[in-house]
């Protein structure tokens, strides 16, 4: 098992800006704050100090935002939504 194996580098430039409805395992999620279901998703590289010294922080890993469109809470998670079709 090398250094790069099923590691996702990460791409800023595949954001897509327009909200959808997500799910995760099944579970379709809403806002803890107000019962949103539309989410604006991003990815978000999770620097460490280790990494960003070497100057590899295009190699630490990434998390998944979800940021509801009616009241602007962000919810974070380490796995990716799915889109809700």
């Amino acid at each position: 098992m090398g250094f790069f194996s099923k590691q996702q580098i990460f791409d800023s430039t595949k954001e897509d800006k327009d909200p959808h409805q997500f799910q995760i395992n099944g579970t379709i999620i809403t806002c803890l704050h107000c019962s949103g279901v539309q989410f604006v998703q991003k990815q978000i590289l999770l620097n460490t100090p280790g990494m960003t010294f070497f100057s590899l922080d295009w190699a630490n890993k990434t998390a998944f935002t979800l940021t509801c469109t009616k009241c602007s809470q962000i919810l974070w998670f380490l796995q990716a939504p799915d889109v809700v079709k």
